[in-house]
């Protein structure tokens, strides 16, 4: 591959060496941690171990205050805003994105590679939920896409049969749930029956993030939920990744999700993109 290629490569993954870091009065391990060099509990933890300097003498307070004049090194290295990268995940069931969760349960973490520094889910997926999520080491990013975008969120959903075609009206009308509030999908539809199984599975389009929100629906319903599985957020799609793997965004992909736009992916038909 050329010199060309590979920096066309790069383009597409959205990763580039910023500017020394940081860019404002902060404290030490905040900066750490939002330069991409590891959690904030791990920064604190370098930081107390010895491992930074600021303006040549060794750092062992993480709330100390540096401005973009500090000259900060790690391990004898000067600090820079770390490389920053984002992935799509295909997250398994029984993984689990963030604290609060069984310790028996897999960490989506462990997932990601360890030589890319401060990997983080944008949000989380219910620990019994499947398919895609966004992660990155850039945290303001990854906030910009866990809330407040405006992404729709597309999803599979086997329930126990039958659903009825008024239950699907009632569903795409509104309903009022209990812990969850008011909830009215995008897009609602019978995608197929699974007489064997004596389920059936429907396609549903989300804008809101309540937690739990799919599963309080169908339990309101008296539908017995066996499976949530997440097909799409925003301009990203799940498509054929394999669980448990990563797959480089796109850098238009990047920039419509760190700009808050909404791809809806609608086909002709009017129903959502596969």
């Amino acid at each position: 591959m050329s010199d060309r290629d590979d920096s066309r490569e790069n383009d597409d993954r959205g990763s580039d060496l910023r500017r020394p870091y940081p860019p404002d009065s902060q404290g030490l391990a905040r900066s750490i941690a939002k330069a991409g060099y590891a959690t904030r509990r791990k920064a604190e933890e370098m930081v107390r171990a010895g491992q930074v300097t600021v303006d040549g003498r060794r750092a062992h307070d993480p709330s100390m205050s540096v401005t973009p004049e500090s000259e900060i090194l790690i391990d004898g290295q000067p600090m820079v805003e770390a490389i920053r990268h984002y992935f799509a995940f295909h997250k398994p069931v029984g993984v689990a994105t963030g604290p609060g969760f069984s310790r028996r349960s897999r960490q989506a973490v462990e997932f990601f590679p360890e030589d890319i520094p401060g990997l983080r889910p944008a949000g989380r997926l219910d620990v019994n939920t499947s398919g895609l999520m966004l992660v990155s080491n850039d945290s303001p990013w990854n906030a910009s896409a866990a809330g407040g975008s405006g992404f729709e969120k597309e999803y599979l959903i086997e329930v126990s049969a039958p659903v009825t075609p008024l239950e699907v009206d009632v569903i795409a009308s509104g309903m009022q749930i209990a812990k969850v509030g008011f909830m009215k999908p995008e897009f609602v539809a019978v995608e197929k029956p699974n007489p064997e199984r004596g389920t059936v599975t429907l396609r549903l389009v989300l804008v809101e993030g309540k937690v739990r929100q799919i599963r309080n629906l169908f339990t309101a319903l008296r539908h017995r939920v066996l499976s949530v599985h997440r097909l799409r957020i925003g301009p990203v799609a799940l498509d054929d990744l394999p669980e448990g793997q990563l797959r480089p965004l796109t850098r238009a992909q990047i920039e419509a999700v760190r700009r808050g736009r909404s791809d809806k992916g609608r086909s002709r038909a009017g129903r959502p993109g596969r």
